[in-house]
């Protein structure tokens, strides 16, 4: 074990100095504030549990100091450097992460917000208590992913096998789009963003030094998602809209071409700092079981809610589609509930 030397007395050079720097006027505590500081979340006691003791039988209290508290507080300190005094200044980290995301002259800029952001998502979503009810899908949450993945156990095992075949660091997220019951998982390399607003991001490749008109062709019908580029559809549809969330939409034709309509709702963290330290270097598929045992369903309910509203939901069962919350006598959960 490497110690410390006891500590020399102090020089009376050093004792000078010390009496002879006065106290910094409130006009330099004013220019040396810090805007971007680590997030703080709206559970708060969650994450003063996490601060004392963890995430229990997940991650450590150590892990989540490393990684959450003080990692958080290295990226908004770099952050803060690089917008001290800009317009930049007042913008939030996810705000930042949007505008900054097509411009190769703000990658680095990008990247700190990006991270800020998503490494908060993470640890968010986790959750401290053992109440069954928080570790099983809400009503709404369930429908969807039976509509989209036929169970909960599909999800768990397709979404951790996507985060442990990642060769690399990032993301794996549970993606919510507009339609009903529509869930997708999609994994972003680095900090990729899987938000829309920073749709090019959503890639494996560093989308600050791409050519961006060729991921427009790629992108596009010559070879890529099949979706024409923003141009392609201005020529032929002369930028008409067709219904609230169509492709020729007026939100739609916000977003880039090939961009992926949806918003996240839960993701795992797959950086290997995240799980080195509780798991090991080979302890990356123990860490990933460990890691849907303890998400909070209620976080995750409440942000699906976000996306999607009853209304669609009856209109896609009285079009004949089977409710997976069906009950005998051709009532379902929700009747009840209505009762």
């Amino acid at each position: 074990m490497i110690t410390r030397p006891p500590a020399r007395p102090q020089s009376l050079l050093r004792a000078f100095v010390k009496q002879s720097n006065p106290a910094p006027s409130s006009f330099l505590k004013r220019q040396i504030r810090r805007k971007h500081t680590v997030p703080v979340w709206a559970n708060q006691g969650k994450q003063e549990f996490f601060s004392r003791h963890g995430v229990p039988g997940f991650l450590s209290a150590e892990t989540y100091q490393e990684t959450y508290m003080k990692y958080t507080q290295h990226l908004c300190d770099r952050l803060n450097e690089l917008v001290l005094g800009t317009a930049d200044e007042s913008s939030s980290t996810y705000d930042l992460h949007a505008k900054c995301a097509h411009r190769s002259d703000r990658a680095h800029l990008y990247n700190l917000a990006a991270m800020v952001e998503f490494t908060r998502f993470f640890w968010e979503y986790l959750t401290e208590k053992d109440d069954p009810a928080i570790h099983k899908p809400g009503l709404n949450t369930m429908r969807s992913i039976e509509a989209s993945f036929g169970s909960v156990e599909n999800l768990r095992e397709e979404m951790l096998e996507t985060a442990d075949a990642m060769f690399g660091n990032g993301f794996v997220w549970l993606m919510k789009g507009k339609n009903v019951g529509d869930m997708r998982i999609l994994a972003t390399y680095n900090a990729g963003s899987p938000y829309p607003d920073a749709a090019p991001r959503r890639d494996d490749k560093d989308m600050a030094t791409f050519d961006g008109r060729t991921l427009s062709d790629q992108l596009s019908g010559r070879g890529g998602l099949g979706l024409p580029s923003l141009e392609e559809r201005n020529i032929s549809t002369g930028n008409s809209t067709a219904g609230s969330f169509g492709d020729f939409s007026s939100s739609r034709a916000n977003l880039y071409s090939g961009a992926l309509d949806m918003q996240p709702i839960l993701c795992v963290n797959v950086w290997e700092h995240q799980w080195l330290r509780d798991y090991g270097l080979l302890g990356k598929k123990w860490y990933l079981g460990a890691w849907w045992d303890r998400v909070d369903w209620q976080k995750v309910e409440s942000q699906h809610a976000l996306y999607e509203t009853g209304g669609e939901w009856s209109d896609y069962w009285s079009s004949g589609s089977k409710s997976p919350y069906a009950m005998s006598g051709g009532s379902s959960v929700l009747d009840a509930l209505r009762r």
